[in-house]
């Protein structure tokens, strides 16, 4: 029985990802239903959990449980961690955790010495096995959004990668297939923050158009429109 311990500890973070599990993951996180991500954290394993803690974490933090958030973002770490331990090529995996590495920036801006570094080399390892992933390009796009002029952050840049999202997701394919509508809100936002007023409720708009309970969308409409 000892030696089963280890492969069902590979088994859990090497867990194929599943579209179902993940659209339900993303659907929860639509409409900040909570409890129904907790429910999926649990539900789910491998890649799959990683995206349900991180999703949570947005959530909670949105709920002023910083603390809660905080450690959800930790396990989806861990997670993701051991998968692209275990397969150095997991494009995704790579692009997950270098989101939820600079999630922790956010949420612990003292920190950014250690994540942020830790983000660029994943987003680099992400891009070097797949130049093709638009989840990719979602990542970098927000990091270039959310990073500070005097430390490499460009809004032009930052849209020159949602772009490039868009453009990708048109042909995607893969099994693990989240942030279509997302990237319409960044961009949305970086042409707000371009003073493209306009352009970003464009953007929201067909953010919904692609998934209409999203909620994130319908509150930057209302305020800017």
């Amino acid at each position: 029985m000892k030696l089963l311990l280890p492969l069902l500890l590979v088994s859990s973070f090497a867990a194929k990802a599943n579209q179902v599990d993940i659209d339900n993951i993303e659907q929860a996180a639509m409409q900040l239903n909570s409890i129904e991500l907790v429910s999926l954290t649990k539900q789910t394993s491998g890649y799959d959990q990683a995206l349900a803690y991180y999703r949570l974490a947005i959530s909670q933090n949105l709920q002023s449980q910083s603390k809660e958030a905080s450690q959800n973002l930790d396990l989806a770490i861990e997670q993701l961690e051991n998968i692209t331990k275990q397969d150095e090529n997991d494009d995704e995996a790579w692009a997950l955790l270098a989101q939820v590495y600079g999630l922790k920036i956010a949420y612990q801006p003292m920190k950014a010495a250690y994540y942020g570094p830790k983000s660029g080399k994943a987003l680099a390892a992400a891009l070097a096995i797949n130049h093709e992933n638009p989840r990719v390009y979602l990542v970098q796009g927000i990091s270039l959004y959310n990073t500070p002029a005097m430390f490499g952050g460009s809004k032009s840049a930052a849209l020159s990668a949602f772009n490039q999202s868009i453009a990708l997701y048109h042909q995607d394919s893969s099994d693990t297939a989240w942030g279509q509508a997302e990237v319409h809100v960044w961009r949305g936002l970086t042409n707000l923050a371009l003073n493209q007023t306009d352009q970003a409720l464009t953007d929201w708009y067909s953010a919904l158009a692609i998934e209409p309970n999203y909620g994130w969308a319908k509150m930057l409409i209302s305020q800017n429109k």
